[in-house]
């Protein structure tokens, strides 16, 4: 053994550059596969140490509850924590901003109270409790604790807005998306609740946790929940489960752990492709040795241990190494990322973790273990079956297969290549489809994060141009029925006579409008909106729609569509049911009758029909309910003021610009990119290395063969230009694998998370970008590795490069 051993050692001291390769591709490997293990497992301590911080640690919640209802739930002994949230008013405003009453037990279920910066919650009936910038937006603009305030604000609906003074008991912490949305949720005291909100009026949403005697999981929260609400006499579509904290509290990110298996197991694939790759050619050189050994006694299982122990003493050197450096990436690139996430979700306090574990660093090296073991199977095997006699007279080109390699009148340094290939294509076969396959993970995540568009995603709500006005309206005002979107249309806010005026407006260079009607099914009002072709093939795109969702085919049958496909059958329609109502608009109203043909997985109203439609009810063109106006990016803001000024006296129009759109839809997916391209970065520096690994040991194990066509008569240019040459070759190979393989996956990849709702999917877009970029690092890098090897070889002189043997 100890021979054996020694003789291990000896090899691998022997050859040095292959020893060196290898130590570094272990070591690379057990570095990515630290850097994901530590990423999962502290994406997992994580969210599970702070599930209840970010998603509130109530399992779920029933909506619109009475106090009857609720006392059902004390008496269960599945309940543990109850607490209670109500609406209790609204506020005058532009914005939707409403006023709440919620108690002890809610706050501390939805971590409200860690929101607070100054002061306390309601507790006098003249108390209130905002944001800073929700008091500036009232008129206050230094709000301290004790301030008066003077606000418009009523019960529902049915009431008018009075002006009610307060005193700000407490002030919260602004954030970004409350500030860019201009809304804001505001609170007050249980006896303003009660003082202002009747009995029979009451309604609550009861946030609860469960006893641990409840088997539930986030798989089957839905069922358990659903249950348990039918037996206090709540319906099944007031349930809502917190199903974001339920997962991170309960199970154990199954989803996390499986997508980090499946990254370590492509990693895995590559380590045992290029180490095996390194090795091969390694074995192949060596025949002779082998066969030697074997002809003074050794055994098969001797001769398979001194390629094992070969393998393991290398092994040994980088799976070290590689630990060290994947905890140190992994604990810098985690802390960035937890720092880049508070700075997204501000005001919620994290509790920080370790993501280094002495048991997930003692898997990774048995996991590296085993891939050099996987690694050196075939290499083991080859060794053990050499013949002693065909071994001693074996030239490396040998087989049993004979070749026959085409001649050339004359030879130089590109047919040298081709030669060089056509002799070793297995050899080039697999470099080829090892570094591209190394590439094809990197394509397959390029295909997801690259098809992340916030630019998309902004145009959802500013669909053109720069600057998007819109009827700010309500359906059901009993209190003001002028501010119901039937009776706003008869004023026609955003008439021709506007649009000639916005049109006129210095900067503005175009104007785009679309109608909107209001709708009667019964006594109930619905908005509809009128959708050209274009706007309709638009929505009809986007992921979740249902039915037939064909505008030629709506205009054929004058169907309707209905705006939102998750809400259909809590609304309780259904697809092709026969639709009667009666159409408002600016003039005139129209009985409509006709079949619900689709489901739109989003819209800007509660309805949809065609143009042609709304042209046949003979409804008009003047119900505008959007209007996009375009100007140059540096007019904006002065088009935006004009605006302001021009529709002041009207409180029912909202103006919204693309860039604040878009700054919304960054901060939601800021956290989601830095996921997808710190993976993409670790990707990237695997399929790098690999192919490094594979031209340094291919050009670095022909050092003879250099020497001897140098000796008749190759030039330094000749050899530099065919080393290129074979560096073109490998990177058009590499690129061709990895896109003819990685593009379809990706492709599967972006239509599965589209399908599940993945933000930030909408239309896919080949990632030529990332491509392109993956392409001009390939080609630097074999640039810059032939040039250097070719420098590098020809600093020995022939002969040293002639009797070159590693």
């Amino acid at each position: 053994m100890k021979c054996i051993t020694n003789l291990a050692i000896s090899n691998d001291k022997k050859n040095k550059t292959r020893s060196i390769l290898i130590i570094i591709a272990i070591m690379l490997s057990t570095m990515l596969l630290t850097v994901i293990g530590a990423f999962c497992y502290g994406s997992i301590k994580y969210n599970h140490e702070n599930a209840g911080q970010q998603y509130g640690s109530s399992y779920g919640a029933f909506e619109n509850v009475t106090e009857t209802q609720i006392h059902e739930m004390q008496l269960r002994s599945e309940f543990t924590d109850i607490g209670l949230r109500s609406y209790a008013g609204k506020v005058k405003s532009n914005k939707d901003i409403k006023l709440y009453w919620v108690d002890d037990t809610a706050r501390r279920l939805s971590n409200l109270s860690h929101y607070l910066s100054q002061g306390t919650f309601p507790k006098q009936e003249n108390e209130i409790t905002a944001q800073k910038a929700f008091f500036k937006a009232m008129g206050c603009e230094n709000p301290q604790l004790g301030d008066e305030i003077t606000i418009q604000c009523r019960n529902d609906n049915s009431s008018k807005y009075v002006n009610r003074t307060f005193v700000i008991s407490g002030i919260l912490k602004d954030t970004t998306s409350s500030i860019e949305q201009k809304g804001y949720n505001v609170y007050v005291s249980k006896s303003y609740y009660n003082s202002r909100i009747s009995k029979k009026y009451r309604y609550y949403s009861a946030y609860f946790r469960l006893d641990k005697s409840v088997s539930i999981t986030s798989d089957n929260a839905e069922e358990v929940l659903k249950k348990l609400a039918g037996k206090c006499g709540i319906a099944e579509k007031q349930v809502i489960a917190n199903t974001y904290y339920l997962i991170w509290a309960l199970d154990p990110g199954t989803d996390t752990i499986a997508g980090g298996i499946l990254i370590a197991a492509c990693i895995v694939v590559f380590s045992v492709i290029v180490i095996y790759n390194i090795f091969q050619i390694g074995i192949t050189q060596k025949i002779q040795e082998y066969g030697k050994i074997k002809a003074i006694g050794a055994t098969k299982k001797q001769l398979r241990g001194i390629v094992m122990r070969e393998g393991m003493i290398m092994a040994i050197v980088g799976i070290p190494l590689g630990l060290l450096l994947g905890c140190i990436v992994g604990v810098f690139s985690f802390d960035w990322m937890m720092r880049q996430t508070q700075k997204i979700q501000q005001g919620v306090e994290t509790i920080s973790i370790s993501i280094v574990s002495i048991p997930l660093l003692l898997s990774v090296a048995a996991v590296s273990l085993i891939t050099t073991w996987l690694a050196l199977r075939k290499p083991m095997k080859i060794v053990s079956k050499i013949s002693p006699v065909e071994a001693i007279r074996y030239q490396e080109k040998n087989s049993k297969i004979s070749y026959v390699r085409k001649g050339y009148h004359s030879m130089g340094a590109k047919e040298m290549t081709f030669a060089a290939f056509s002799v070793n294509k297995k050899r080039t076969v697999m470099t080829v489809c090892t570094m591209g396959l190394s590439c094809v993970l990197f394509v397959i995540i390029a295909n997801f994060v690259g098809n992340i568009d916030n630019e998309y995603d902004a145009r959802r709500n500013v669909e053109y141009g720069q600057i998007k006005l819109s009827l700010d309206y309500s359906l059901n005002d009993k209190a003001y029925p002028q501010n119901n979107l039937d009776a706003i249309l008869q004023k026609n806010p955003l008439g021709k006579d506007n649009i000639e005026q916005i049109k006129q407006i210095s900067g503005v260079t175009d104007v785009k409008t679309r109608n909107i009607l209001a709708m009667k099914v019964g006594k109930r009002l619905n908005s509809v909106m009128v959708l050209d072709k274009e706007g309709f093939e638009k929505l009809a795109e986007e992921a979740a729609g249902r039915g037939n969702l064909d505008y030629d085919t709506a205009v054929k049958n004058d169907a309707i569509i209905f705006g939102w496909s998750r809400f259909i059958e809590d609304e309780g329609y259904s697809l092709n049911k026969n639709i009667k109502a009666v159409l408002h608009g600016e003039k005139k109203a129209a009985e409509y009758q006709g079949a619900l043909q689709g489901a739109f997985g989003s819209c800007d109203a509660d309805w949809a029909i065609t143009d042609k439609t709304s042209q046949k009810l003979g409804l008009g063109d003047s119900n505008i309910g959007i209007v996009w106006v375009n100007c140059d990016k540096d007019q904006v803001a002065a088009v935006k003021e004009k605006l302001k000024k021009l529709f002041a006296d009207n409180e029912h129009i909202d103006i919204e610009t693309y860039q604040d759109a878009l700054s919304v839809s960054k901060t939601s997916t800021r956290f989601l990119q830095l996921a997808c391209y710190t993976i993409l970065a670790i990707m990237g520096i695997i399929g790098f290395m690999n192919m490094a690994n594979t031209m340094i040991i291919s050009i670095i194990t022909r050092k003879r063969e250099f020497g001897v066509l140098q000796a008749i008569g190759m030039t330094n240019k000749q050899l530099n230009y065919m080393l290129q040459m074979e560096g073109i070759i490998f990177t058009v190979g590499t690129v061709l694998v990895a896109v003819i393989v990685g593009i379809p996956i990706g492709y599967r990849v972006f239509r599965y998370g589209r399908s599940h709702g993945w933000i930030g999917l909408y239309i896919y877009h080949l990632p030529w970008v990332e491509i392109l970029v993956m392409v001009l690092v390939l080609s630097v890098m074999q640039i810059i590795l032939s040039s250097i090897l070719s420098t590098n070889v020809r600093k020995e002189s022939l002969v040293e490069r002639i009797r070159y043997q590693e």
